[in-house]
């Protein structure tokens, strides 16, 4: 029996021309390139367009300006900022933009306002300062007398009628009188001579009346002739001039004889 050895292996079958280098042919390369390109491109152009356009950039100028207005209420203080660079590359041009910042402070003022009231008026309805005392014509001592104080706040010459002098809001006197067929003579006279007062009195029937001078003298007097009315006199001693305190005393009387 003869011995046949086995037949050999097929040969391996042709590779395909061209698969293993298709990334060499033009087309690929072309491709790979501007992938390359556009992975390298993106970043710098985003570098060059981002930033902080907070931060100052070099080159740029800064102009700072402040006005303080002295016994105002507030300051103001602004302050600007310009910059303005241009970069060229692979033609790109980058224009940065202009950042301003206005500060305004305020200072906060405190305003005292003071209500001022009604201007003060005479009030014959107040409680007296004095004296509050009834007469009846006839009375004796005459002339009746007391011991006062000219002056006060308020100016009178609101009243008209040649009223002058500054007295209390309150009557410094209240006389109730009754009267008969007499006349009534009111004055003041200072303890110094130099001293210049007024009188000012409502009567019963509600008129004001009014004196500064009388006899040659700086002492007032106010005469009800004829019968004097009968009834409630609210009488306020002055003082010519304001803020001045004069002592003195106040007469009624019924005699012609006396007067300042």
């Amino acid at each position: 029996m003869t011995y046949s050895p086995p037949p050999p292996p097929p040969p391996p079958p042709p590779a395909a021309t061209g698969s293993a280098s298709w990334w060499r042919s033009p087309t690929a390369l072309f491709l790979i390139g501007i992938l390359i390109a556009a992975a390298i491109a993106v970043p710098v152009v985003f570098l060059v367009l981002g930033g902080d356009d907070d931060e100052p950039i070099a080159g740029s100028s800064t102009t700072t300006s402040a006005t303080t207005t002295t016994g105002g209420s507030s300051t103001t203080a602004g302050t600007s900022t310009t910059a303005a660079t241009t970069t060229s590359s692979s033609s790109t041009s980058t224009s940065s933009s202009t950042t301003s910042s206005s500060t305004t402070s305020s200072t906060t003022s405190s305003t005292t306002t003071t209500t001022t009231s009604a201007a003060l008026e005479l009030d014959p309805t107040a409680a007296v300062n004095y004296l509050e005392f009834d007469l009846t014509s006839g009375f004796l001592p005459d002339p009746w007398e007391q011991a006062a104080q000219s002056g006060g706040p308020i100016d009178v010459s609101y009243l008209g009628g040649g009223c002058r002098g500054w007295a209390s809001g309150a009557p410094d006197f209240q006389m109730d009188y009754t009267a008969a067929a007499s006349s009534l003579r009111i004055y003041f006279i200072a303890d110094a001579a130099t001293d210049d007062t007024t009188l000012i009195i409502n009567d019963p029937q509600g008129n004001w009346v009014c004196n500064d001078d009388s006899y040659g003298t700086s002492h007032p007097s106010v005469d009800f002739t004829g019968t004097a009315p009968d009834g409630v006199y609210d009488i306020w001693i002055g003082s010519y001039t304001a803020g001045t305190f004069n002592n003195g005393t106040l007469y009624i009387t019924e005699l012609d004889a006396n007067h300042p």
